[in-house]
């Protein structure tokens, strides 16, 4: 562990209760999805339907955001894979976690270098910004104060972890939001296709709004099933 996460995690104790009553809400805000993503999906979906000026620029943004989002995930995965496994902090002897139960078992399964929660919600922020700055502080508060703090607290991640996330989310949505190139493929073609099929497109839309809100959940279950059932193949 690096001189940088001591001081962090060290400050966190410092400052922050460890109170049975602290200490489960905090928990709280860390489990519960729908107080996570699905905050974040209905920014985004006010963003999309608020009048402005230019729909047609904000709406190419939000979608460009989405599409970075994958790409976000995806390399944030990837990571994940290659680079050498990390436990947790809570799993590390020379740190105060060691005495708290995780409420998931899983999360010692997986590295925690980098974080793909702040990835995720750190790239939506970054997008958000780019249709309305004061939508996207805002958001940006929020995804410190309720989905990154909740993970410092409590030891699923050291804070170089959150920072490469944030990084890596940051980064690639910028890209995506000045790309020229991106956004005239997204008018000529996704925003033509909404228009003329707005049936299709909304509920697509919704499902990929939704699995925001489930921070993609179902997309992982799908992907672990068929990972399990290629295994069992050969």
């Amino acid at each position: 562990m690096n001189s940088f996460d001591k001081l962090v995690i060290d400050l966190v104790f410092k400052l922050f209760s460890r109170s049975y009553y602290f200490f489960h809400t905090v928990e709280f805000m860390a489990a519960d999805n729908l107080l996570k993503g699905g905050v974040v999906a209905v920014i985004f979906w006010y963003l999309w339907f608020k009048a402005s000026p230019d729909d047609q620029a904000k709406r190419v943004q939000l979608i460009a955001t989405l599409i970075s989002v994958f790409f976000v995930m995806v390399i944030t995965l990837s990571f994940a894979g290659l680079a050498p496994f990390r436990e947790r902090p809570f799993l590390n002897p020379e740190l105060k976690f060691n005495s708290l139960i995780p409420f998931n078992e899983m999360l010692t399964k997986f590295s925690s270098f980098p974080s793909d929660h702040a990835a995720l919600f750190a790239s939506l922020a970054t997008g958000f910004y780019f249709v309305s700055r004061k939508t996207g502080i805002i958001t940006f508060v929020f995804v410190f104060i309720y989905i990154l703090f909740p993970r410092l607290y409590l030891g699923y991640h050291y804070p170089t972890d959150v920072l490469a996330g944030t990084v890596i989310g940051v980064s690639i949505t910028v890209f995506f939001s000045r790309s020229v190139a991106v956004k005239n493929i997204i008018s000529k073609t996704i925003l033509d296709f909404s228009t003329k099929y707005p049936e299709y497109f909304y509920a697509f839309l919704f499902v990929v709004t939704y699995q925001i809100a489930d921070l993609f959940g179902g997309c992982r279950e799908i992907l672990g099933y068929i990972h399990n059932l290629y295994k069992h193949q050969f």
